[in-house]
């Protein structure tokens, strides 16, 4: 086994987007296909360094429909019938990334750019790409050849795999969904399921009290792109992502030492984030001893180090909102010119956060300190909000990376099964590139060249990413 502590395949492509589809396995794949693509492009010469070719998943689903189609029994047939999946029935919601290898006599040649059409988010647009057929009929110079895959089954041999192969690879994992608990003190004592007659008994690592709140429905990831294993957790569905490397010391807020680094096809949001160098998403100040119960002060002083004008050049200089605006009236102000800034955060109960705030008016001269209710960090985003002067565009080189620990990973396995890897040996022909399209004057290179893009790449050696050394003084 290697001992190298972090590990990364050679996989740069920008975040994607699958939306609201069942696509995920079209993502994947396609993720593998570039990286493949780009690696031997480099090797060869016929890319620069940080060049890559963005090929299109959407142009790959109408393919491996048009191949799953046909009779119930045809081999075809048999191998895009997977339970739970529909691509047998000229769907992509769900599919397989194994299907390229199986499929791979019809698809060889049937990978397009990102330029041939568009990517449509709807349901109902599945074998929808205008620009397909002129591109087929035109010549597409894509072509690769497959002689073998493998299947690895557990984190193990993943990444023994992945430093011997030294290449992304599509992952499939089951996806959880948790219930968390609440429990039942305070102003949650009330609850029915705090009532002898119907308690709702806590789990057994949560012995503060008998009784608890279930809050069923929750996501096994938090908004820092980290998957976490849970007592209550049960099957959401599958997932498939593109395995890029692994790190053995990383530790996640969660708790849990090393896992693998994959890169999701999930939209970054303000509910949901993926791996990202800033610690918070807000910027604290005003961060003095706090108690729990709200103040009712007209106007404490205290929040005039969150207006000051060096706080305002930190939370700039960190890329994180300071001035925060109420998106829910029954938890804090929406009215006027109120405005929040965080003072603390505090953990509370199952993976519960307690935030405690300034509420500011300059209109009415008023600063008081309030305290959120505990609540799960998701909720805490839907309560509050960053001014929109202060949304910063995500750069989508940087972004959609996720971290799997394998302490999760395993838990998932034994319970729900369904977790693998797969690695194919791939071939890409040399007038695949747009390099050697002067030795291929019968093939059609404008959607290759114009899906040909440059990956942003930042090095930096300490901790302030931004900082540059100084070569004329001014």
């Amino acid at each position: 086994m290697h001992n190298t502590i972090s590990r990364r395949g050679n996989a740069g492509r920008q975040q994607r987007d699958q939306a609201y589809r069942g696509t995920c396995w079209d993502f994947a794949t396609i993720g593998f296909l570039e990286q493949s693509y780009r690696a031997h492009g480099v090797r060869k010469g016929w890319l620069q360094p940080d060049e890559y070719v963005a090929f299109f998943e959407q142009a790959y689903g109408v393919e491996v429909l048009k191949l799953c189609t046909g009779d119930a029994d045809s081999l075809q047939q048999k191998d895009c019938r997977v339970a739970g999946d529909e691509m047998w029935m000229n769907s992509t919601e769900g599919g397989e990334v194994p299907e390229l290898y199986y499929l791979q006599n019809g698809l060889k040649e049937s990978i397009f750019p990102q330029s041939v059409c568009k990517y449509y988010t709807d349901d109902g647009n599945d074998t929808l790409c205008p620009g397909l057929e002129a591109a087929q009929a035109a010549g597409n110079p894509l072509k690769f050849e497959l002689s073998s895959m493998a299947t690895k089954y557990e984190d193990m041999s993943v990444r023994e795999h992945l430093v011997r192969k030294n290449q992304a690879m599509p992952l499939s994992t089951p996806i959880a969904m948790v219930t968390h608990y609440y429990p039942c003190i305070g102003e949650f004592a009330n609850d029915r399921h705090c009532q002898p007659e119907t308690c709702t008994l806590c789990p057994g690592d949560m012995a503060t009290t008998t009784c608890c709140i279930p809050l069923k429905g929750g996501r096994n990831r938090n908004m820092e792109g980290e998957f976490f294993s849970h007592r209550g957790m049960s099957i959401e569905g599958g997932h498939a992502m593109l395995l890029v490397g692994y790190n053995d010391a990383f530790l996640t807020r969660e708790g849990f030492t090393g896992g693998l680094i994959v890169k999701n096809s999930w939209a970054d949001g303000p509910t949901q984030g993926s791996h990202s160098l800033a610690p918070f998403n807000w910027y604290q100040c005003g961060n003095e001893g706090i108690s729990q119960g709200n103040e009712t002060h007209e106007y404490n002083e205290g929040v005039e180090d969150c207006l000051s004008e060096e706080t305002k050049l930190f939370a700039d200089v960190n890329i994180q909102p300071l001035h925060l605006k109420c998106k829910d009236p029954e938890l804090c102000r929406t009215d006027g010119d109120f405005t929040y800034f965080v003072r603390n955060t505090t953990d509370w109960g199952d993976r519960m956060t307690v935030m405690c705030l300034w509420e500011y008016s300059a209109e009415l001269h008023l600063s008081r300190e309030i305290c959120l209710p505990p609540m799960l960090e998701v909720y805490i985003a839907l309560t509050l909000g960053p001014v929109e002067e202060e949304v910063k565009e995500n750069d989508t080189d940087r972004c959609g990376f996720y971290f799997i620990p394998y302490v999760a990973l395993r838990q998932w396995i034994a319970q729900f099964l369904g977790f693998f890897v797969n690695s194919f040996d791939i071939q890409w022909d040399p007038q695949s590139y747009a390099a050697n399209k002067d030795l291929h004057p019968d093939l059609d290179y404008s959607l290759l060249e114009a899906s040909t893009k440059r990956q942003n790449h930042s090095e930096f050696l300490g901790p302030f990413p931004y900082a540059k050394i100084v070569e004329r003084f001014q």
